[in-house]
């Protein structure tokens, strides 16, 4: 073959070697991130996205960025997809609703620090997880609350963000919210520690307020005020964060943003603010000056679930950071300030007017919880198969006696799904292995009745 064939070979068979294997590369991220899809359907939709987001992550990272992306557990999402679970942040009419405002942070021309982070200094809380839930808001509020508990008392304590999804009601739980109207809450309620009100709605749903129950990590009357930063300064921001970690809003809606791995983010995003996050610190890296942030995405995203953004680009700097950014002011004991109102004595629920309706249940039904599946259902026991046929309004799922309790061998009801079809406020849950699943509701606070159950269709025991 001569010179010249040789040199058309190697051009036709350039291209076809660097094909990048999209199918290796989607199953080392299902397998890694534990990805299942309920059809074929379905996950060809989502390795079309997948491959979106490959190619993405390889065009960017090939430039001079400042900044690397990766794939992590979202890289099967559309921007659009992924912005509709994720993000939350809702600026409300008032800033801070009706907390007293106490002034506005300026810079005094005071010596400012060449770096700071309030990860080593022991005021910021390990990295948390929204889920596919729009509250965003109420970790942003957390987390400046925590710092400024830690600044007055010297303790850390992790405070709650399922309390103020379900209680704060000026707010929308799911639905987005702002720290403003959070912080607003907090001064009049206190707010309970994370371990004794855990986040439950990461699946979409808010749980029902129980804040009686709890144990307070932050007295009612303990927020006394709060102070704005002044917008679009850097200076006021480093001297704000000198003091602790501070609650901010972002523009967050970009896909450099969603798949983001390392280094310092420049040039993504204006000022449309959409997601709440905190800033706990400030930097240089490889000569380009950085804000330091806390996500609500897991530590699966970013650096550990921080991320940098370019400081000093001017204007409302990158993504907005400089736009609305707040701290609470915090004593070291409750009040002054309202105290909450004595909890009435819980009533008696009212069951349901049908079965399979969300907990409180019937007379002749149990609250189930299977273990694998987030979530509860009202459930009766079956003979031979027999299930009542009363279902609430909106189902479209048949009713089937499809749960067996593995010890004694009671048979039970549940409504049996593919996808869809569920009442509305249940969801459709497929135990591990089976092709049909079951309508759940989020589960409720207390009064569950766990069962040794298994999924008839399915040869694998559930056991909780």
């Amino acid at each position: 073959m001569s010179a010249r064939h040789l040199l058309l070979a190697a051009a036709f068979l350039y291209p076809v070697a660097c094909q990048p294997d999209y199918e290796t590369a989607f199953q080392d991220f299902a397998e890694k991130f534990n990805k299942t899809y309920t059809d074929a359907s379905e996950r060809k939709e989502r390795f079309e996205k997948f491959k979106a987001t490959y190619d993405f992550i390889k065009e960017q990272n090939g430039k001079n960025n400042k900044y690397q992306l990766g794939i992590n557990t979202f890289a099967d999402q559309s921007s659009e997809e992924f912005a509709k679970s994720h993000f939350g942040y809702i600026k409300p009419k008032k800033l801070w609703g009706g907390l007293e405002n106490v002034g506005t942070h300026v810079y005094n021309g005071e010596a400012l620090e060449d770096s700071i982070d309030w990860t080593k200094k022991g005021a910021v809380t390990p990295v948390k997880n929204q889920g596919q839930c729009g509250s965003c808001w109420s970790f942003s509020t957390t987390g400046a609350l925590e710092g400024a508990l830690k600044m007055a008392t010297g303790k850390l304590a992790s405070l709650s963000e399922e309390m103020l999804v379900d209680c704060s009601k000026q707010n929308h739980g799911c639905g987005g919210g702002s720290m403003d109207l959070a912080f607003e809450y907090v001064e009049k309620n206190g707010l309970c520690t994370e371990e004794s009100y855990k986040y439950i709605a990461g699946k979409g749903h808010a749980g029902k307020c129980h804040k009686s129950s709890c144990s307070m990590g932050l007295g009612a009357g303990q927020v006394t005020g709060f102070k704005d930063v002044k917008s679009n300064s850097v200076e006021s921001m480093m001297s704000a964060l000198m003091k602790g970690p501070v609650s901010i809003a972002v523009e967050a809606d970009k896909p450099t943003f969603q798949s983001y791995k390392s280094g310092v983010m420049t040039g993504l995003c204006g000022k449309n603010l959409d997601h709440g996050i905190l800033a706990v610190g400030y930097g240089t890296e490889d000569g380009t000056k950085y804000w330091k942030v806390k996500n609500s995405w897991g530590s699966i995203w970013g650096m550990d679930g921080y991320a940098k953004l370019e400081r000093g680009k001017g204007g409302s700097d990158e993504c907005g950071i400089l736009s609305q950014a707040s701290y609470p002011l915090v004593s070291d004991k409750p009040g002054p300030g309202p105290s909450p109102t004595p909890p009435s004595p819980p009533s008696p629920p009212s069951p349901g007017t049908s079965h399979y309706e969300q907990p409180p249940c019937q007379d002749d039904e149990v609250q189930l919880q299977i273990q694998g599946i987030d979530g509860s259902m009202c459930s009766s026991k079956c003979t031979e198969s027999a299930c009542p046929t009363d279902v609430p309004e909106g189902t479209k799922d048949t009713p089937s006696c499809c749960l067996q309790d593995a010890s004694s061998g009671d048979k039970y009801c549940a409504l049996e799904c593919g996808i869809g079809g569920c009442p509305p406020g249940a969801s459709c849950k497929h135990p591990s292995g089976a092709l049909m699943g079951v309508c759940v509701y989020p589960s409720s606070e207390e009064g569950e009745h766990f069962q040794n159950v298994k999924y008839v269709a399915t040869p694998q025991d559930i056991t909780v």
